[in-house]
């Protein structure tokens, strides 16, 4: 698999450069399915890349939309209630690796970061703070600066990056984007796709919930019914 990767990045670079002779940004995926293991400690795929570039390089994974609404108590007539303070629509994950480390470069990924966590209503930069912060310490959001990983000291524009995915990441189709940040370009490359699963009875109970969120909603309650109930009857006892 590797070899066939290797094989495509030499076969579009010795076009593309020979038809340009400008600069030359080509990469690919050692996997494009991806099962997430508790277990693997191995990378769950690696990119491989060539690049005759000067300018700073983003590699962007993002992962598929997901929805939350934030909540706050609130007293109403001498009682507590829930009152919604905002809905967030954001990359269930959202990974950033960058080949050097600098201000301009962290600068560009923060923002992309910030501006592709939306908020639905009245824009708050606390509440978007708060729950990139939230998903940082998760590592469902992460930037890593310096990352690119040099295959051959003999051959420095050829390059590789592992890539480690939480094992919370969300089960969907992410994709995955090498970006040049300078005065022209930034964050505009070839997107590639991939599918990321889970195995295990996370997997079922992450699709059962998405696809029957109703009937998963009404279990739920059920259960929480029935737990509650039985407390409080151990309990009198």
């Amino acid at each position: 698999m590797v070899k066939s990767i290797w094989t495509l990045i030499f076969i579009t670079f010795f076009i593309f450069y020979k038809e340009t002779n400008s600069e030359a940004l080509i990469f690919d995926l050692s996997e494009r399915n991806i099962e997430i293991s508790k277990k693997d400690k191995n990378p769950d795929f690696t990119i491989f890349g060539f690049t005759n570039s000067k300018s700073s390089l983003v590699l962007k994974i993002k992962g598929p939309d997901q929805k939350v609404i934030l909540q706050k108590k609130k007293k109403i007539v001498g009682m507590w209630s829930w009152n919604k303070t905002g809905e967030f629509i954001y990359p269930g994950l959202f990974h950033y690796y960058t080949n050097k480390n600098d201000d301009e470069i962290d600068f560009e990924v923060k923002k992309d970061l910030f501006d592709n966590v939306k908020l639905i209503g009245k824009d708050d930069d606390n509440l978007k703070k708060d729950l990139i912060e939230k998903k940082m310490s998760l590592d469902l959001f992460l930037i890593k600066n310096n990352s690119f990983e040099i295959i051959n000291k003999k051959i420095p524009n050829f390059f590789k990056i592992p890539i480690y995915l939480p094992k919370s990441s969300p089960e969907g189709e992410y994709t995955v984007s090498l970006n040049i940040i300078d005065s022209i370009n930034n964050f505009e490359s070839k997107k590639i796709k991939i599918n990321v699963t889970k195995s295990g009875i996370s997997s079922f109970v992450f699709n059962f919930a998405h696809k029957f969120s109703f009937i998963y909603g009404l279990f739920s309650a059920i259960i929480a019914i029935g737990l509650g109930l039985t407390a409080g009857f151990i309990f009198r006892r």
